[in-house]
């Protein structure tokens, strides 16, 4: 047992929560849905926000954006914006990354994920770091994550999906335990007559609202994209096809709302899937493919439903 594990053991860390309170670094933490739990004086100054509220992570962000205050958001439509972000943070359980505070102050910012999806924010100020070379890396940044990103629904693309499916199925089989992990497979139904119907107009609308509804239901180490015209994947680490049917069976109820489209037009759809359990001695491309036959039983079977 090392020293600090024995300073922890004993309770020699009362004066944790004073410390992480008083620190200038910038502390926080979220829980699964990214409702802020704890935050300490430095990070309620910069984000504007009080972690003795109900308030979640996109609720703060937006406020910040509508108040031209906290982090520095460059979009012109915050909430595809944060539909970006979310989605791209996914099976990401520690990334790092620079941003911008309202003011000139720049933060290096970490954030780490637990199995359970609570992920720790940590930030410190680098506003006199590297200066000379930062908008090269803000570039290289920028252009990778559009290299990364679905240009019409900002979710992640193929090229991103297929690349983080194996280094995370890469991380995990090298375990001793692999765990129950689930990949589903789904496409949107009729979205061909929605176009021939109104117009590749509304048909991108819809996508878009899935991807809305889909980003909203996915946990911060799921993983969600598009892999084809209206073909999406998720995958969900840590989670039973039961509980993967019942999640998705949820976001299936939430996408029934009609949508109102831009040009009055008024669209319902649904989707159909296939749910496969994803196994340490199958790559997941087998996986995939055994996910597109149930999709495929699941559109002649009547549509609207997710096969296991």
């Amino acid at each position: 047992m090392t020293e600090a594990e024995k300073f922890l053991l004993h309770g020699k860390w009362n004066n944790l929560p004073e410390l992480v309170h008083n620190s200038k670094d910038l502390i926080a933490i979220f829980d699964g849905s990214y409702r802020l739990r704890v935050a300490n004086s430095a990070y309620c100054q910069a984000y504007h926000c009080d972690p003795n509220t109900e308030v979640f992570w996109p609720d703060i962000m937006r406020a910040n954006y509508l108040n031209k205050r906290g982090p520095v958001v460059v979009t012109d439509d915050i909430d595809a914006w944060l539909v970006e972000a979310l989605a791209r943070r996914a099976i990401q359980t520690y990334r790092s990354f620079e941003a911008e505070l309202h003011g000139g102050k720049w933060i290096w910012i970490t954030e780490t994920v637990s199995h359970e999806g609570m992920t720790l924010f940590y930030a410190t100020d680098i506003s006199t770091v590297r200066t000379s070379s930062r908008q090269l890396r803000l570039e290289r940044d920028a252009a990778r994550r559009a290299s990364w990103t679905d240009p019409l629904t900002g979710v992640p693309n193929r090229r991103y999906i297929m690349d983080r499916l194996e280094e995370w199925h890469e991380s995990q089989s090298g375990q001793t335990e692999f765990g129950e992990h689930v990949l589903a497979v789904v496409d949107l139904d009729h979205f061909k007559r929605i176009n021939d119907l109104y117009g590749h107009d509304v048909g991108d609308e819809v996508l878009q609202s899935f991807c809305q509804h889909s980003v909203k239901s996915i946990r911060p180490f799921d993983l969600f994209g598009r892999i084809g015209g209206e073909e999406f994947l998720f995958l969900m680490p840590n989670c039973s096809p039961e509980v993967a049917q019942v999640r998705l069976s949820l976001l299936q109820s939430m996408i029934l709302h009609p949508k109102h489209c831009s040009e009055g037009i008024v669209v319902t759809f649904t989707f159909s899937g296939g749910l496969v359990r994803v196994r340490k001695d199958k790559d997941v491309h087998c996986s995939i493919r055994d996910a597109d036959k149930l999709l495929y039983r699941a559109k002649e079977e009547g549509r609207a439903r997710v096969l296991y």
